[in-house]
């Protein structure tokens, strides 16, 4: 199975576009957000098979994010990623779990082939059990 529609939440423009530009090259249908209001907005619009949500974002974090995105679209996997690691980074990761989302441990910086393996991780978990 392969992904089709991709999105991206991040708040940092630069990474934003950096993921548009790579997951594109491999022939998804990437669409690019600058925050959780604007991810919901699209996800209304959109039937998105994985989105790649940052942790840490302005108004509604990567956490809240994934939970109001759960509602909209169930069977849309939701990816955490973050370029900040901390102590607390395991618990944030336990609350994006908690509020449907998945860890496949993408820490920023990451290379174009680490998202591709995200990316057929999920997809492969999402085959093999549904209910994850």
């Amino acid at each position: 199975m392969t992904a089709k529609n991709v999105l991206v939440v991040d708040d940092e423009y630069i990474i934003g576009l950096g993921l548009q530009a790579g997951l594109g090259e491999h022939g998804y249908d990437v669409d690019y957000v600058l925050s959780g209001k604007e991810a919901l907005m699209s996800v209304r619009q959109k039937k998105y098979d994985i989105i790649f949500i940052d942790k840490i974002m302005p108004e509604m974090d990567g956490i809240e994010t994934c939970r109001e995105i759960k509602k909209i679209s169930p069977k849309s996997i939701c990816v955490f990623m973050t370029g900040h690691f901390d102590k607390n980074s395991s618990i944030r990761e336990a609350d994006f779990v908690d509020a449907g989302g998945r860890t496949y441990f993408l820490y920023k910086p990451f290379a174009k082939n680490e998202l591709k393996e995200v990316i057929q991780k999920a997809l492969s978990d999402q085959t093999r059990f549904p209910s994850v």
